[in-house]
């Protein structure tokens, strides 16, 4: 049987109901229906409604036999929409088949069942093993659907399956594959669009999404950032930057520099220097800049093009990193390190650095300079008496004087403590003209110094202190010097004009640095004397007017293996300054202590006191008191046999301090002498406080008691004070007898000197003990 042309224009007319599906489908505009399910309801629906008109409008092969172009729609509906859309549309085209009747109805049901499994089939299939739908699998996607169609008329019964296979068979596979084809490639054309257009939604949300956060990041960080084009012209800038600026970011698009001259601040075209060169795609720099309201601020600054993916260049970016509070951090770091914290002074370090400028700029150009070094007088009395709070505003005080003084290329200095350095650069190149202007200007900050100080003692209560000054000057020029040796010898000037009696100006002599140097290598030697065993203790005997031995002095002896003896005077101010006097001082108690132990055995030797001198370093020690009591527990001695000889300026330094301590130890037994009485400046109320058996006349009265009439009436004042006092009186010194009977006249009964026996080791002190007749005798040798 041949299809006749009213079949023919039938099938044409499936067939266009069948290409509207895909038109209808994208008109709605079905898949911007964002739920999913809701989506796929209205598909089917509309798939149904497509086929259900198909089946409208079928050709009719013969009587109770209609033909139409369902099976194409529902397997390509299941084949690009799914499960659920073809459910719905195989639901409706089914019932409507049913609804219709007829010789076919059941193998019309299912053409529409068998293509729809087939296609959901092969959708399934073409995912899982990811194979594309293209012309050649939508063909033979279309020949298995329609030899499915044809396998399903051989349910129809006889003749009708022959007559209609017979009919249709060559047209379907001719004409339908190709359909199915065709209409699956409009089909997958507008998903793919449709798929491309999702994906375009969401990179474009994805993509307002990342600029969102982008440009969110970029206004919170607080650094200023900008973008500029090849030509120069702003893209953006973030909101550090329009304060920065002074303008938003809409003023500055697309606008170069030029052309916001006069609208932004100017400072940005110093930050935005220097441009990029050929060879340089980032650059990184520091600015100190202003904000429109006047803050002023510095700048880490990196500037650097930035590039697509393509490489092509875009333009240049600009990052600029507020670094104002590192900055000052680092300032203040820098002025911890380099300069005194309480005068604001160049420190030790820095001055030593411009020290060290200053001696190779001599080196080139052969001009002298010159270096003072500055001790204020007595300044530990003031620190000390008026509180250290009262003595910091002298300093502060004698640090701006410096200044004030100097022009602004010199340097004032504070070494630390009261001692500060005064460099004077490229004076002359004569050395006596350099020596007279430095003199000159020692001169100049010796009379600032000198002038009195108002200094605030209390809140709302300012007194007036003055201080003077001793200054040492050393010239350096061209010669082989470092910047220690040239502190050095300012040091030892200073030291020497000390010596002349303070508040004086002094230069560097070479003489004293020998004798510094002397110094520095004995006193090297003194911190092994002791762990050498080579001190020893000579004792000095005291006598009564009787002519019999009480006691001794012990006195320091030093037996230096290559210089011998050497003088006590010249090593004990050495012990005194590097703090050696502490150990020494606790090794000659202990062993005063251990000889009077041994002497407790001995009967010519049992009643004999020892005295002691305590210096001042060790009497200040917190513990000193307790130290002694261990010294006595160690050596079992009988405390009433050692006495302690203290200095007037070492009690009155710290009076109750000292008078705590010596009634500790009085408490033990422990007998206390004023040693060098008259010296210093006792009052009579703070005598009587302290717990003493005896004031030690000093020797200087001694001495000159027979031809000077004040000595002899100071010695006098004395013993009369020692008297009113009830204490003993004992004078050391004696050399002659007639100092000895003037004492003895004017009532001082104890006597030391050599007259009587010079210190003498142990064994000597023995045996003049053991021969008391070869001692004088006060009071019986009268003429």
């Amino acid at each position: 049987m041949v299809m006749d042309s009213t079949s023919f224009s039938g099938l044409l007319n499936n067939a266009a109901i069948m290409l509207a599906l895909g038109i209808i489908y994208d008109a709605l505009g079905l898949d911007a229906i964002r739920d999913k399910r809701k989506r796929e309801v209205v598909s089917g629906i509309l798939i149904g409604i497509l086929g259900v008109a198909i089946m409208y409008t079928p050709w009719q092969l013969m009587p109770g036999v209609f033909f139409d172009t369902r099976w194409v729609l529902i397997s390509l509906s299941a084949l690009f929409f799914g499960f659920t859309p073809t459910l719905i549309a195989v639901i409706m085209t089914v019932s409507y088949r049913v609804y219709e009747g007829g010789t076919g109805a059941f193998v019309g049901s299912m053409v529409i069942i068998v293509p729809a499994l087939i296609g959901l089939a092969w959708r399934a299939m073409s995912t899982r093993y990811h194979q594309p739908l293209d012309i050649a699998r939508l063909y033979l996607f279309g020949v298995v659907i329609q030899l499915s169609v044809l396998a399903c008329f051989l349910l129809l019964p006889e003749p009708v399956r022959s007559r209609t296979i017979a009919a249709v068979g060559p047209p379907m596979m001719l004409i339908f594959p190709v359909g199915t084809m065709l209409l699956g490639l409009v089909l997958r054309r507008q998903n793919d669009r449709r798929q491309a257009d999702r994906e375009l939604q969401s990179n474009r949300k994805q993509l307002d999404h990342e600029r969102s956060l982008l440009r969110g990041l970029i206004d919170a960080l607080p650094d200023l950032i900008y973008f500029k084009d090849t030509r120069g012209r702003f893209l953006g800038c973030n909101h550090a930057f329009e304060r920065y600026i002074g303008c938003v970011e809409s003023d500055l698009l697309n606008k170069t520099d030029e052309d916001l001259a006069g609208v932004i601040n100017q400072d940005f075209k110093h930050l935005a220097q220097p441009d990029l060169s050929d060879e340089n795609d980032k650059t990184r720099y520091e600015h100190e800049a202003s904000y429109p309201d006047g803050t002023p601020v510095v700048f880490n600054n990196v500037k650097a093009r930035f590039y697509g993916q393509n490489g092509e260049l875009h333009g240049t970016v600009g990052i600029s990193h507020d670094i104002s509070k590192l900055k000052e951090a680092e300032e203040k770091i820098r002025t911890l390190a380099l300069y005194d914290p309480l005068t604001r002074l160049p420190n030790r370090r820095l001055m030593l650095e411009r020290l060290k400028m200053l001696l190779a700029s001599s080196q080139r150009s052969g001009l002298y300079n010159a270096l003072l070094f500055i001790d204020l007088d007595n300044f530990k009395d003031i620190n000390d008496t008026q509180g250290h709070s009262l003595g910091d505003q002298l300093l502060v005080a004698v640090a701006e004087r410096l200044q004030g003084s100097l022009r602004m290329e010199d340097t004032a200095a504070r070494l630390g403590g009261d001692e500060f350095v005064v460099l004077i650069g490229e004076i002359s190149g004569d050395k006596t003209t350099a020596a007279r202007r430095a003199e000159e200007v020692a001169e100049k900050l010796r009379a600032a110094l000198c002038a009195g100080y108002e200094l605030a003692y209390e809140e709302n209560q300012r007194n007036l202190y003055y201080c003077t000054a001793s200054i040492g000057i050393t010239l350096f020029s061209n010669i082989e010097k470092d910047e220690e040796e040239v502190l050095k010898q300012g040091d030892l000037a200073m030291y020497q004009s000390k010596a002349r009696g303070r508040n004086m100006i002094c230069f560097f002599d070479p003489v004293m640095q020998a004798a510094r140097d002397e110094n520095v290598a004995l006193q090297a030697a003194l911190r092994n004397a002791l762990a050498n065993g080579e001190l020893e203790l000579f004792y000095q005997a005291q006598v009564d007017s009787a002519a019999h031995i009480t006691g001794a002095e012990v006195l320091l002896r030093w037996h230096h293996p290559q210089r011998g003896m050497v003088s006590p005077d010249s090593f004990i101010p050495l012990a005194e300054e590097s703090g050696l006097i502490l150990a020494i001082g606790d090794w000659v108690l202990r062993s005063a202590c251990q000889q009077l132990k041994q002497w407790q055995s001995e009967p010519q030797m049992r009643d004999l006191h020892i005295s002691v001198n305590v210096s001042a370093r060790q009497f200040r020690r917190p513990d000193f008191a307790e130290d002694v009591r261990r010294i006595i527990d160690s050596t079992g001695i009988d405390p009433s046999r050692l006495k302690l000889e203290l200095t007037e300026s070492l009690v009155l330094d710290d009076l109750k301090q000292a008078i705590d301590k010596m009634l500790q130890l009085r408490e033990l037994g422990v007998h206390f002498a004023m040693d060098d009485f008259g010296t210093g400046q006792s009052s009579l109320s703070n005598l009587k406080r302290l717990p003493l058996e005896q004031l030690k006349i000093d020797r200087s009265f001694v001495r000159d008691l027979t031809f000077d009439p004040d000595d002899a009436l100071i010695i006098q004042a004395i013993i009369n004070l020692s008297r009113s006092l009830n204490l003993d009186t004992i004078a050391e010194g004696v050399e002659t007898e007639e100092q000895c009977h003037f004492l003895f006249d004017n009532g001082c009964y104890q006597y030391q000197g050599y007259l009587f026996s010079k210190p003498v080791p142990l064994h000597e002190f023995t045996a003049l003990v053991a021969s008391e007749a070869a001692i004088f005798k006060p009071e019986g040798n009268r003429q």
